[in-house]
């Protein structure tokens, strides 16, 4: 209910209150006060056991681990991995640790809302594109988890400097530019090198991204699981701030406007 409270006080009607922002951010990343929050790192794997399957990650050779004091001073720390598989066999602690993560999550990502930089410096450098990646794009973990990593991963990194908003159409133009032919790839007015180093940066998220939403338009029912439904909501959200900071080519952006289209002409069935 703190958490939530503070994630709470730093918007209104979904705009950030910077002031109020600011005065939370220094408050909570005050490392005075690191006891309330839950650590986030990544670990190799050849470190770990490798006898249990939540341990084995196809796509990495890192895994994330949360570490955390409790109210005896006492230290603790758990894969996120393992944390999801005991709290869904019942274990009732762990859901409970996951559950304070889940909020944790938010309020960072409020923090962070309309490019705070005083939250995204501290932020990003315990959360970095790679660990966020990770998370947001397992499937042994909670949805509702992995929604709040691509919350997070929107408003903590791609959502920030140096990405700026793109005119996808120029509906004015000099008649000396405008070409006696044209083609899709020639149309692309935004290719260049430094789009291409935000691509690289960005590339497995967006890979996530498209076959993510490839799933959801190939499922038989694709709104059937409610849960399911807040990942998939964060994603599209997701997708629509990389195609508004001129992420994709238009041959890209063709192909992925046809998922997205494919997506809304899904037929529920009664």
């Amino acid at each position: 209910r703190f958490l939530d409270y503070l994630s709470d006080l730093c918007v209104s009607n979904h705009i950030a209150i910077p002031v109020t922002q600011e005065l939370i951010c220094k408050c909570v990343l005050d490392p005075k006060n690191s006891d309330i929050l839950i650590k986030t790192e990544l670990r190799p794997v050849k470190e770990m056991s490798q006898t249990h399957e939540y341990l084995s990650i196809e796509y990495s050779e890192e895994e994330v681990w949360l570490t955390w004091t409790d109210k005896n001073n006492d230290h603790h720390e758990k894969s996120i991995r393992q944390l999801a598989q005991e709290a869904r066999a019942g274990n009732a602690h762990d859901e409970n640790v996951l559950s304070y993560y889940r909020y944790q999550l938010k309020l960072f990502a409020r923090m962070c809302l309309d490019r705070q930089y005083l939250a995204i410096k501290e932020i990003s450098q315990q959360l970095g594109v790679d660990l966020i990646f990770l998370c947001m794009a397992d499937e042994m973990l909670p949805f509702d988890l992995r929604a709040s990593f691509c919350h997070l991963m929107l408003h903590v990194h791609v959502d920030r400097d140096p990405q700026e908003l793109v005119m996808p159409v120029k509906f004015a133009r000099l008649w000396t530019e405008i070409p006696t032919a044209i083609t899709i790839k020639d149309y692309d007015s935004n290719l260049n090198a430094s789009r291409d180093d935000k691509k690289n940066k960005f590339a497995s998220t967006m890979e996530f991204v498209e076959d993510y939403l490839n799933n959801v338009v190939s499922e038989a029912v694709p709104f059937a699981n409610e849960e399911k439904n807040k990942l998939t909501f964060e994603v599209v959200s997701l997708a629509h701030n990389l195609i508004y900071f001129g992420f994709y080519s238009f041959s890209e952006l063709l192909r992925l406007t046809r998922t997205l289209l494919g997506i809304i002409d899904c037929v529920q069935n009664p």
